[in-house]
């Protein structure tokens, strides 16, 4: 799934038909759906909560609700690896909920997903991390990977702590 969810205004896509390219890989473009790759679609939908809006054209849906449908395009291709580009980054809470959940059920089906993000709360609750500047800085669990060398050494800057748990990065050089 892409970080970026827009589409042309013009183009007459329903939430159905988008999630339902998800299941193109398995099926190609002009042939028929069976049974199985309409009930896929059809889960897809009911994971994130937007089996009411299959109907709706894109243009018509909010930023949460198309971004929505394309976490659930990628569901729709029931693949061992799920790889999502800034999933939540920017969302209503809502939305955010709806596709933190149907990550945690595509884990606790035994699915891998790999998930980016810039959010330090986000990257908390991750099982494992890769911290990435232009290199490769820490690997491993969070309380692991989110340290103050690790984080100043991916970001540079300063780090500064209000409470035990909340870092900010103050890497402004006027500052």
């Amino acid at each position: 799934m892409l970080q970026s969810t827009k589409v042309n205004d013009q183009l007459p896509l329903t939430v159905r038909e988008t999630v339902t390219m998800g299941r193109y890989a398995l099926t190609g473009p002009f042939r028929r759906l069976r049974a199985a790759d309409r009930a896929a679609v059809d889960a897809a939908l009911d994971a994130l909560a937007i089996g009411d809006l299959a109907n709706r054209q894109l243009r018509e849906l909010s930023g949460g609700q198309r971004q929505r449908a394309f976490v659930a395009q990628g569901l729709a291709q029931e693949a061992d690896l799920l790889l999502l580009d800034e999933p939540i980054t920017g969302l209503d809470i809502l939305s955010r909920q709806h596709i933190v959940d149907a990550i945690e059920a595509q884990v606790a089906a035994g699915r891998t997903v790999v998930a980016s993000t810039h959010d330090l709360g986000d990257a908390s609750e991750a099982d494992h991390l890769l911290l990435l500047a232009g290199r490769v800085v820490a690997c491993g669990p969070p309380a692991q990977v989110l340290t103050d060398e690790h984080l100043t050494d991916a970001y540079g800057g300063h780090l500064l702590r209000f409470g035990e748990s909340t870092l900010v990065l103050d890497d402004h050089p006027h500052h």
